[in-house]
Order: structure tokens, then sequence, then C-alpha cells
């Protein structure tokens, strides 16, 4: 019980940061106050992945107890949703650039991006993101699985928001349209 609260305290502390520290706000402080205006995002990512590692430990240390014994046509379905999330979700952070995404070299001012992936969902990494997490599920049926799965499905919604708000601020109109447009995570069927 012990190891499940750490994993799920490590997640609601790296989602709680992560959210934090990409708002606009938090962003100008620390252009204004720190000097950090070019190198926030690289800094941004590198707390990032400190704290993911901090939840990559706490799910080894909890990943003990499977719910269901799974078998080995449960590897093919669940590891091909896990590629095929990863794929999509480093498709859409390349589409940004993924040096300057992660910090490495200045943010491309790309406008507001509507071709591509985003032409069909608003937010595919976070779609991404999702078909990985039940593949993982699929592959891994553990406690610790499900409550790095289950948390961040409940993230999920607020980082979208959050996001959203950032983008209506920075694109208005053109934003507001978008998002009347064109699905949030999965493209429409027709």
């Amino acid at each position: 019980m012990y190891l499940a609260m750490m994993l799920a305290l490590s997640l609601l502390v790296f989602y709680a940061l992560h959210s934090l520290l990409a708002l606009t706000g938090v962003k100008e402080w620390a252009a204004r106050r720190l000097a950090l205006d070019r190198w926030y995002r690289l800094g941004y990512s590198l707390v990032s992945m400190a704290l993911l590692a901090w939840v990559v430990c706490a799910y080894v240390e909890a990943n003990r107890q499977a719910l269901w014994t799974g078998t080995p046509v449960m590897v093919v379905p669940g590891a091909t949703l896990i590629l095929l999330g990863g794929a999509l979700s480093t498709v859409a952070v390349l589409r940004f650039g993924g040096g300057s995404f992660l910090g490495f070299f200045p943010e491309k001012q790309t406008g507001l991006v509507r071709t591509g992936l985003h032409g069909k969902v608003r937010h595919p990494i976070y779609s991404g993101m999702i078909i990985a997490a039940i593949g993982w599920s699929v592959l891994s049926p553990t406690v610790a699985t499900f409550i790095v799965v289950g948390i961040t499905f409940v993230y999920l919604p607020i980082g979208i928001h959050l996001e959203e708000r950032k983008l209506i601020a920075k694109h208005g109109d053109a934003y507001r349209q978008y998002k009347a447009k064109v699905p949030t995570l999965f493209p429409k069927p027709w």
C-alpha cells in the first residue's frame, strides 16, 4: 500500500509541476526575475525528466502484483498499441522541432498549426499517450500500471484545458474556430 501511495504521490507532483511550470505567468516571471527567457524550456524539460525519473523509480518499486496473468497473445496487441501511440506522439513533437520542443534550441514561432496530425485532432501528443497507455495496460496488467494510467487519464482533461486556455490567449478567435472544427483527441470517423 505504501509503495502504491508513493507512486500516486510522484505522479501528482509530476503533473502539478508540469502544469504549473507551463503557465504563461510562471514563464514570464522566470524570464523577468531569473533571466531564463532563452533557457526556460530546457529547464522545464530537465525538471520534467527529473520528476519523471522519480515516477519511474516509484513505479518499479510498486510494480509487484499482477492483476491477472497476461498471455503471449496479449503481447502483440499491447506492444502494437504502445508503438502506435509512441509513433503518433513522436511525429506530433517533431512537427514543432524535437530540439526546440525540449529547449535545446529556441522555440520555432510556427503560428497556429492546423495541418498534418493537427488537422485531424487538436492534441495528437495526448492521443498517442492514451493509445500507448492502453497498450501498456494490456501488456503489464499490474496495480502500479493502473495507478499510472488512471492518474494520467484523470490529469489529461486538466492538462488539455490549461493548454487550450493558453492557446486561446495566444491565437484568439483563430483557435476558437479551429477548436470548433477539429476534435480534441480522436478524429471523427467521417
